[in-house]
């Protein structure tokens, strides 16, 4: 489609963005972190996981989803921020939400403000990669280019590595909500870094469901505490 064809397009439209079939794991992944959030606030941390694990499964298929439609330009583009804008909803602001449930729960006095601070740490430097990231697929989308490795931890990772912690700390009977507080720090930090993480495929991607699924299917069918 030429890009005279894409502009009347776009004219004709009776509502902004887009919602084929490409992008809605994408807003399945938003909504799921809404309700995480929803369910963190009423004091339900297990369902509050169970939907932190459930956007992490959308963002994970939603690129593979996308790449089966030949997409415009802007479509791509459009892509990369709404997949950004959803990702710091479900892995900045819910473990955050998450954090201050436990933290205001539990029988520890860990002093609210200072996980205030460690909190907006968090949320900031989730924030920091995914505008970085988003920087970077903009310009390899430009140069038809494809990143074969993360720069620093990919905020997706919150999805796997909170409920694994959370599952290890209930089987053992280890207070989750120390543990929570110091696991945002070393995330925080793990974003940022400027450090080479290969993109899972083939064995190492079998290897992370094999590590995943055990705490996926506690949390789900035990619960926890």
């Amino acid at each position: 489609m030429k890009k005279t064809e894409v502009k009347d397009l776009e004219k004709t439209k009776i509502l902004i963005g887009y919602y084929g079939f490409w992008v809605v794991l994408t807003y399945i992944n938003a909504a799921a972190g809404l309700t995480g959030i929803y369910f963190a606030l009423t004091g339900n941390i297990r369902y509050a996981l169970i939907s932190l694990m459930a956007a992490g499964l959308c963002d994970g298929f939603d690129g593979r989803i996308a790449n089966l439609k030949e997409r415009s330009d802007r479509e791509k583009s459009y892509g990369i921020q709404i997949d950004a804008l959803a990702d710091i909803i479900s892995f900045g602001l819910l473990p955050a939400v998450i954090g201050y449930a436990i933290i205001t729960n539990s029988n520890m006095q860990t002093p609210v403000f200072l996980y205030l601070i460690i909190s907006v740490m968090f949320v900031l430097t989730a924030l920091i990669r995914l505008a970085y990231f988003n920087v970077i697929e903009i310009e390899h989308l430009n140069n038809n280019k494809k990143q074969e490795y993360f720069s620093g931890l990919p905020v997706t990772s919150v999805s796997i590595i909170i409920p694994f912690i959370f599952s290890i700390c209930s089987v053992f009977n280890i207070p989750f909500s120390f543990v929570y507080t110091i696991m945002l720090i070393v995330i925080s930090i793990a974003f940022i870094i400027n450090i080479k993480i290969p993109k899972p495929r083939g064995r190492s991607l079998i290897l992370l469901c094999l590590i995943v699924l055990p705490a996926a299917m506690y949390i789900i069918f035990i619960g926890g505490n």
